[in-house]
């Protein structure tokens, strides 16, 4: 759930390109700056300046949106943000403050939390979570298993041929091939470390665990590389080291043997552009530290750069764990993609296009464009939208907003849904026709804003399908309140709240669980659900709220800062008929949705083809 990698390139692009000064990001409660006297950005903001249509009235909302009962409804988890006894990467990195220029923790509220790294005890108690998504009506339980944990050594770490140990290491090693999943062959030589799994005793938990989820009525979309390295893969350079391939390969090859019967959705990868951008560009995941602006633009060099190096051998262990999993018969019923993360990024001001369309360029189709051809389905995890303006990301007041500074945006979800249809579905070396979305949520320990979220992102996805969209899940992040990442514990994404000073980590479900339960149960979303949401969202506008973000929306917080609801003319509900006019962005020109129909293009107003720069 992490939102910082268009943020991260925009600030190193925006940087050097310099084509205007930054006008910055307005203060939450302060009017924007004033408008330019002349030239292209008099007009830039003279479209800006322009109300945009106004909202279709509640009326508009059909009697119920129905899905078919094929359709599968979800949570999701991830091993770094819910197993304890977890002694990854992030761990050590989250404790730290060496690395740091602030001197605190590289993750946000890790020391003023309680038990921080115990995250949700979901290796020891599992049932818990288990039992809340089963509780929530879930036909899908998103899961992963840790590298670092079933293969806690380097392969490399073989002593070498000259050795005495190395031919009872390779003896070893070749039985424990042979003997697969059944039972490793004795404990090995001391010094001795093999390629693929090494804790068998793990990967028999890992398998307890996934038939604690079908034992309740859950098919299982297990995930092999969800954001967390192990630690001596980092020492070895990290992804931008061509020999993770093959430990790559090989470990997921002995996972895939051990789990394939139980498991219906395999995720190779998730948002693996982000993991490269945040990692070695930016260094504010593990192993750190931050990188500089020109570290960081080196590192997005084409080809000799870590991002290129980095995604490039991501792509080659994807192709190889999909095409080992075909050879060995396995892909007939195991359906294998990625949960590739896509936003809807737009331009504040015409100065911003190069650090948006780079942004886009980077992130957006480039990834799955070279794996097209090795999918039984594409996974995307959608939040919302962000508006890029100079070297951060923009806040109108104008906007409805996560406590994490994310936009969000329900048509955006269906115009990624549409673009990613029309670029890929029954067109030339592209394997598959099918979407999941493996990740939608918000930022919201108010619980104001996240049922409407459902409720108008569900909107989004069955508008998409009775347009012909293959959409066949929709997989909610998440369960219950976990540590983001860099941004740490202050971000509540839960459907239920979690008290850490409790010993049991007592959950309370949020009013937004019940909606979901409901939804799930029903395959449908009715018109009194999303009025009854939304009157939530109005009646707290003008209110005091949580966030997570600094003011400039460079940093997470610590601690919640408080505002006043400051979207008190904000309307993001899904409404199908919008989709037809003219993009408005607040602060910004008018834009047409980024790979439009030419009937939509054509029918949009007014036309500003000289100002059109948004499309990708």
């Amino acid at each position: 759930a992490q939102g910082s990698a268009p943020r991260m390139v925009i600030q190193m692009v925006a940087a050097a390109i310099a084509v205007q000064p930054s006008v910055g990001t307005p203060a939450l409660d302060r009017p924007s700056t004033s408008p330019p006297k002349s030239g292209l950005a008099f007009w830039h903001h003279f479209f800006a300046s322009s109300p945009p249509p106004p909202p279709p009235s509640a009326a508009a909302y059909p009697s119920a949106l129905s899905f078919d009962r094929s359709f599968l409804f979800g949570v999701a988890t991830a091993p770094a943000h819910v197993e304890d006894n977890l002694h990854d990467a992030w761990l050590p990195f989250c404790n730290t403050t060496e690395l740091h220029p602030n001197g605190r923790p590289h993750c946000h509220a890790w020391r003023t939390t309680p038990r921080a790294a115990e995250r949700l005890r979901f290796w020891s108690e599992p049932e818990a979570e288990i039992g809340l998504a089963a509780a929530l009506n879930s036909g899908v339980f998103r899961m992963g298993v840790d590298w670092s944990r079933l293969a806690p050594t380097s392969p490399s770490a073989f002593p070498n041929a000259s050795a005495p140990v190395a031919p009872a290491c390779s003896a070893f090693c070749e039985a424990r091939e042979e003997a697969k999943v059944g039972a490793s062959p004795g404990a090995p030589p001391e010094g001795c470390a093999c390629s693929g799994v090494q804790d068998f005793v793990a990967l028999a938990r890992y398998r307890e665990i996934v038939g604690m989820a079908k034992a309740k009525g859950m098919k299982v979309v297990l995930t092999l590389f969800h954001h967390s390295l192990p630690k001596w893969a980092l020492a070895d350079g990290g992804w931008t080291n061509g020999a993770l391939v093959d430990y790559f390969a090989a470990f997921s090859a002995d996972v895939v043997d051990a789990l394939a019967a139980d498991t219906e959705f395999l995720i190779t990868f998730n948002e693996p552009t982000v993991f490269a951008m945040l990692t070695h560009c930016a260094g504010i995941w593990p192993p750190g530290p931050k990188k500089s602006t020109s570290q960081g633009l080196r590192c997005l060099a084409p080809i000799v750069g870590d991002y290129a190096r980095a995604v490039w051998n991501i792509q080659a262990a994807h192709r190889a764990v999909y095409a080992d999993a075909k050879a060995r018969g396995r892909g007939s019923a195991l359906k294998i993609g990625v949960a590739h993360n896509v936003g809807y990024n737009v331009a504040e001001h015409v100065w911003d296009e190069a650090a948006t369309a780079v942004a886009k360029a980077l992130l957006k189709f480039s990834f799955i464009d070279a794996i097209r051809d090795t999918l039984d389905f594409c996974g995307l995890n959608y939040y919302g939208k962000e508006i890029i303006s100079g070297q951060t990301i923009a806040q109108p007041t104008d906007v409805g907003y996560s406590e994490a500074g994310r936009a969000i945006d329900t048509e955006g979800l269906y115009s990624v849904l549409q673009m990613f249809h029309e670029r890929y579905v029954n067109k030339p070396g592209a394997t598959w026709k099918r979407f999941m979305v493996t990740e939608n949520g918000v930022a919201d320990a108010t619980d104001v804003l996240r049922p409407a979220f459902i409720t108008e992102h569900l909107a989004a996805i069955a508008a998409a399908v009775s347009k012909g969209i293959d959409v066949f899940g929709y997989i909610h992040w998440t369960i219950s309140d976990n540590w983001e990442w860099a941004d740490g514990y202050c971000p509540k994404f839960g459907l239920y709240s979690v008290d850490r000073t409790s010993p049991s980590l007592t959950r309370t479900a949020r009013p937004s669980a019940t909606v979901y339960a409901d939804i799930s149960k029903s395959y449908a979303v009715s018109r009194e659900q999303r009025e009854a949401a939304w009157k939530v969202v109005t009646a707290h506008r003008g209110q005091l709220r949580p966030f997570c973000r600094s003011e400039d929306g460079k940093e997470g917080l610590d601690e919640p800062r408080y505002n006043r609801w400051f979207s008190d003319n904000a309307d993001w509900r899904f409404h199908e008929e919008r989709l037809a006019a003219p993009h408005h962005t607040p602060g910004g020109i008018f834009l047409q949705r980024e790979a439009a129909p030419e009937s939509r293009a054509a029918a949009a107003a007014p036309s500003l083809p000289a100002l059109a720069l948004g499309a990708a």
